[in-house]
């Protein structure tokens, strides 16, 4: 077996051998092969373009799902189109969604190319989920394309088998096939991934065309490709091994050429690390940011022996997955995954295997096994999101195993068409291969299929795998939170609004049974009350515990005003009064929100102008340039009759908000009042030629 691989390997490595005197010699041969390959494998080739293009077609009906909102839908620069890739290219990649930089996951995030494509087809088509859902397949196709090249270039297959039984073939159809990838090309924001697969390839294929020109253009490639790897993903990095493990195992390169190939990549991570470095302020794992959110850190209260544990228990399901991608999901968040310590066999087994994949990855290195190989792409691959090297922010994800997944494609080609035939009869070896590579294909596009329509939407995504991670506290947030939202959307009359609310309300208990400080769970737990029959006590519950547990989070004081202004029961007034004044405000003094909202309780519900006036003024003395409480007050002002202090706050609301007609009109009210009629005349003119509605109800 080992003279066969040997004997393999050494005509593979022919294509890659030169000597000095051969390079100094014209190369047509080696030039025109391009030609020759893409003409004789034209089957195979459209054969694999269609299996991913179809494969994925479903989802150019797709809308947004899931993180595009962070990339696409809510990020101000790509909104902007053209106009935001400079600020796409010199600002952290989480800048755009929230407005400033937060340090919530540890390293920060810098992966500007796939943004700066969102941002140019917001510029051509505007929001188009179906175009960008395109480029997704089509980027995804053109990946596949690029493995198959160079596996064709690592393994080339004998004239007499037929293409489809080839092991370039049979790898990459069940990479492109595999159910694992539905998130990476279903979800708009896996372009990120698929772009960071294009350029790691494309840097691989222009390093293996290297050794065949010797041309300094194709080291140029070299550095360019990389260059655009990495600047979609962090993880490309970890090619600058495996590149160079490639030719090792592969080709009979010198030590003169590994550098040569090595210069380009190293180059290329020096640029982004510095690049990110001056956009991010610090290197994966060399902040001092604490989390101390277990939705940002899964870990978080746990162990260092027991951390580690279930790291390996993960990675032991991530194999499971490999071999059998049945129930899949998006969300792995706690506690999906429980943390187990070493005494759980399900640990030691995955820290067992791990260490056997090791030991014999190191033996095959030695010996250029192609399996070893394959283990050495998963593991160096998957290295950098498995949490054993830094923290990634979750458990898990299926999209991690993408490129990964190359070397286990590889590995079930190799077993397929290097160890079946061993104990099969000549007879029956095609028959058989195909039979099997058959059904293992087939299988794999089933279940990919079958798992597609998840990704429809968010509605559609949460309510499927709420189902498929019933123990993680954000996926059920997101499922409760999703029905909320859709409720409160329907007439109050409608018969399924109710229904729809307590279903929601029930994923969003079990989300805080899982976690209880879990603090969207609360607030939206808070907001479904509310839209059930305005029951204010159990809203209030939540809430509560909300903020106690965050005294400063701005949503339910910003909820609290909202219905300040629309409740109009005098019940539920004196409800909202008692809460605010004897609950929100000890918690959070410092917000101006609540007073604010007591202010505009008492004025226009209580008609108590002396503690709105109080309450507006207290909310001033925390935000002094508030143009909303500056408009309020001057209106309350007014109504009591002190038109020069009216004045002077509603001159003081128009240096924020100039446009304001209310604001103008109340000024000239009160100028209207003191008997100053040319102010009065000035500001009520302003104020009808910016709303004309005005003047009638003066």
């Amino acid at each position: 077996m080992v003279a066969k691989l040997y004997d393999f390997t050494e005509k593979t490595a022919k294509l890659f051998m030169k000597t000095e005197k051969e390079k100094s010699r014209p190369q047509r041969t080696t030039q025109a092969q391009p030609v020759r390959f893409w003409n004789k494998q034209t089957t195979p080739l459209l054969a694999l373009f269609a299996l991913g293009f179809f494969l994925y077609a479903y989802t150019f009906s797709f809308q947004y799902a899931l993180d595009d909102k962070l990339y696409v839908t809510d990020n101000q620069f790509t909104k902007k189109g053209f106009a935001g890739i400079p600020e796409i290219l010199s600002q952290e990649s989480l800048v755009g969604f929230w407005g400033q930089k937060k340090d919530l996951l540890e390293g920060g995030r810098y992966r500007p190319l796939g943004i700066v494509t969102f941002a140019i087809e917001t510029g051509l088509w505007g929001e188009k989920p179906g175009i960008s859902h395109f480029f997704n397949v089509l980027l995804y196709c053109l990946a596949g394309l690029l493995l198959f090249r160079i596996l064709f270039l690592l393994f080339p297959p004998k004239e007499t088998t037929p293409w489809y039984l080839t092991l370039p073939f049979i790898t990459t159809a069940l990479f492109m096939a595999h159910p694992l990838h539905t998130e990476v090309v279903a979800n708009i924001k896996g372009r990120i991934e698929i772009l960071e697969s294009v350029g790691v390839l494309l840097t691989l294929y222009c390093a293996l065309k290297y050794l065949q020109k010797g041309t300094n253009g194709l080291l140029a490639a070299i550095f360019g490709a990389f260059f655009m790897a990495l600047m979609s993903k962090e993880s490309a990095v970890t090619f600058v091994v495996v590149i160079p493990l490639t030719l090792y195992f592969f080709t009979k390169a010198t030590v003169r050429q590994h550098l040569l190939v090595l210069a380009p990549l190293a180059a290329a991570t020096v640029l982004f690390l510095a690049i990110r470095q001056a956009v991010v302020g610090y290197f994966i794992g060399s902040d001092k940011v604490v989390i101390d959110e277990l939705l940002n850190d899964p870990f978080l209260g746990s162990s260092i022996p027991d951390k580690f544990a279930t790291i390996f228990y993960t990675m032991g399901l991530y194999i499971k997955l490999l071999f059998f991608p049945i129930t899949l999901t998006h969300d792995y968040y706690p506690k999906q995954i429980p943390i187990i310590g070493w005494s759980n066999p399900r640990a030691f087994l995955s820290l067992l295997l791990y260490v056997a994949l090791g030991l014999y990855a190191l033996w095959g290195l030695v010996k250029k096994q192609v399996p070893a190989y394959g283990i050495w792409v998963y593991l160096l691959s998957f290295s950098v999101v498995s949490n054993l090297v830094f923290p990634i922010g979750t458990f898990m994800n299926e999209r991690f195993m993408y490129i990964p997944s190359i070397g286990f494609c590889l590995i079930i080609a190799w077993l397929l068409t290097e160890i079946l035939p061993k104990y099969l009869k000549t007879a029956n070896l095609q028959k058989t291969l195909t039979a099997v590579f058959g059904v293992m294909l087939v299988l794999y596009s089933v279940r990919t299929l079958a798992r597609l329509p998840a990704w429809y939407d968010n509605e559609t995504l949460f309510l499927t795998d709420v189902n498929n991670s019933p123990n993680s506290t954000k996926v059920n947030t997101s499922a409760g939170g999703t029905l909320v939202e859709k409720a409160a959307k329907l007439p109050k009359t409608s018969p399924d609004r109710n229904p729809m609310l307590i279903k929601g309300i029930g994923y969003l208990d079990k989300a805080l049974q899982i976690y209880p400080t879990n603090y969207n769970a609360l607030l939206l737990r808070g907001n479904a009350y509310y839209e059930l029959n305005t029951d204010y006590d159990k809203m209030f519950e939540s809430y509560i515990q909300l903020l106690q547990n965050n005294p400063d989070h701005p949503q339910v004081m910003q909820n609290l005003s909202m219905m300040s202004e629309n409740e109009n029961d005098p019940n539920n007034v004196d409800k909202l009064i008692a809460f605010i004044e004897q609950k929100a405000l000890p918690l959070n003094p410092s917000s101006a929100t609540p007073y604010s909202a007591l202010g505009k309780m008492y004025g226009k519900k209580k008609n108590d102008l002396d503690k709105a006036i109080f309450y507006f003024e207290k909310a001033l003395s925390i935000d002094p340039v508030n143009a909303t409480v500056l408009q309020d007050i001057t209106t309350a002002y007014g109504m009591k009759g002190k038109y020069a202090e009216a004045v002077e706050m509603g001159k003081r609301a128009l240096e924020k908000d100039p446009n304001n007609a209310k604001t103008n009109m109340n000024i000239g009210i009160s100028y209207q009042n003191m008997g100053d009629t040319a102010n009065a005349r000035r500001y009520l003119e302003r104020a009808f030629m910016l709303d004309p509605k005005l003047k009638g109800g003066n």
